[in-house]
């Protein structure tokens, strides 16, 4: 069933603004979230148990008690249908007899109900993150049949698990969503942002800059998860950038760094030019690009800890640092900035 992130016809006729997304728990999701958590969970209350020992929670004992009443109830009911289908059977012919008995469900396991309804609210999104790493799996390779996947019975309880859940969220607008590997939540990327930090993904690592992709992807990562950490994040936004500039603009140094980056552009920006022209339609400077590297460097606020200008990087800074990131990888490794061309050298090439 294909998610539907249908606006409101308030919104779609321009009477209203487009919703928020919504942090927390809304109250229209949590009681349809729970319902999924008690589905889910059961269909392994064994790992509903090891959820509660990672969540460190205590099932009361009332709910086990309760749940061993059930136990003794189903035990005398089952036994009674046992009883009263051997008296049948005993008096059916060969051909008339049935297979087996009627079985009496076994009550809900104790630990999927306290998952589902005994969960304090805030703990709610931890417990669907890990019954997302629990029981699904990653998808299946590009090249696996789709036979054979369909034939998966991973796959098959991953899709049941998976499909219902992302409903939910999209039409309550949640700030979460399933991470791709299908196996916990992460916060929801900007549509734009995501395509862009693909693109320049995909260019450092076209020209030899892989760890740059890695570092990017990583703090992608981090910013994104369930429980941000911004200030690692930024480290690897730094790393991304880092990992372009620092081999192209200073080969020799034996520590470089971001900041001596800047500062080489800042310093020796004659010798480089831009691929944005000037006013006068001639290759421009680095002046915006040393920009960008001075925010991104000066941005990164809680780089040396102990002295009065320290201040925690916030999720805000750390996403507009990933951003500017994402662009000056895409434009350093896609040689926008180069060393400027010699113009006799270029006059002897027309010749």
């Amino acid at each position: 069933m294909r998610p539907t992130s249908r606006h409101p016809l308030s919104v779609r006729m321009g009477t209203a603004p487009v919703p928020a997304l919504m942090e927390g728990m809304p109250a229209s999701l949590e009681p349809a979230l729970r319902a999924w958590i008690q589905e889910t969970a059961a269909l392994n209350p064994a790992e509903a148990q090891h959820v509660m020992v990672r969540l460190d929670l205590v099932l009361p004992q009332v709910d086990w008690d309760r749940y061993e009443r059930e136990l003794r109830r189903h035990d005398r009911e089952q036994a009674r249908l046992d009883a009263r289908w051997e008296a049948e059977q005993a008096t059916r012919t060969e051909g008339a007899r049935a297979d087996r008995p009627p079985v009496v469900p076994l009550p809900p396991d104790p630990h999927v109900l306290f998952l589902a309804w005994g969960t304090e609210r805030e703990a709610l999104w931890d417990v669907v993150d890990y019954l997302l790493f629990s029981l699904c799996t990653e998808p299946p390779a590009p090249e696996k049949a789709p036979f054979a996947t369909w034939l998966s019975g991973s796959e098959r309880r991953t899709k049941r698990i998976v499909e219902p859940l992302n409903r939910l969220l999209v039409e309550s607008r949640s700030v979460y969503e399933v991470a791709p590997d299908r196996r916990g939540l992460r916060r929801r990327m900007e549509a734009g942002l995501s395509e862009a930090l693909n693109v320049a993904a995909h260019v450092a690592e076209s020209n030899g800059y892989l760890a740059a992709r890695q570092h990017l992807e990583r703090a992608r990562d981090k910013l994104m998860a369930m429980h941000t950490d911004p200030s690692s994040a930024y480290v690897d936004v730094i790393r991304a950038v880092e990992s372009v500039a620092c081999p192209m603009f200073l080969p020799r140094d034996q520590l470089p760094t971001l900041g001596k980056v800047r500062d080489h552009l800042r310093n020796a920006g004659a010798k480089y030019e831009y691929v944005l022209t000037d006013k006068s339609g001639k290759p421009g400077n680095t002046g915006g690009v040393v920009a960008m590297l001075t925010d991104l460097w000066e941005g990164h606020s809680d780089r040396h800890a102990g002295g009065p200008r320290e201040v925690p990087v916030s999720q805000e800074a750390a996403e507009a640092a990933l951003t500017t990131a994402t662009a000056l990888v895409t434009l350093l490794s896609g040689e926008a900035v180069r060393p400027r061309t010699d113009a006799a050298a270029q006059r002897r090439e027309a010749r």
